[in-house]
């Protein structure tokens, strides 16, 4: 299934919903929506919901790496959630260089409530 990403505002929090496969094009999409609004608004929280994405190739993590390295001084607290393990682990290779992140299997919830502490 061909991808989409959706980006948005939602109390105080950027949310990128990534679903379907995933390609370098749209996760710099999402990555120009994310710095907009990292830009306009007040909010320095993201979001990154994986729970509706294919797992995604190497190249993928890498490529939010070189992201989250270029965003990290205007990032207070970043997330993911992940639907299970190789997702997690592509998280974890993406935001290894980031000072305040964290990884909710399956629980956006949990994600938002962190992110709001």
């Amino acid at each position: 299934m061909k991808g989409s990403v959706e980006v948005e505002l939602r109390g105080g929090i950027i949310v990128a919903t990534y679903t379907g496969e995933m390609d370098v094009e749209l996760v710099k999409e999402a990555a120009a929506s994310i710095e907009n609004y990292l830009h306009t608004t007040d909010s320095s929280k993201i979001l990154y919901n994986t729970l509706e994405m294919a797992n995604p190739p190497m190249k993928l993590a890498l490529e939010m790496k070189a992201f989250d390295t270029k965003i990290k001084q205007q990032v207070t607290k970043s997330a993911t959630v992940v639907p299970g393990a190789t997702t997690a682990f592509m998280a974890s290779i993406a935001f290894v260089l980031s000072k305040n992140h964290k990884v909710f299997y399956n629980d956006p919830e949990g994600a938002i409530t962190w992110l709001n502490s």
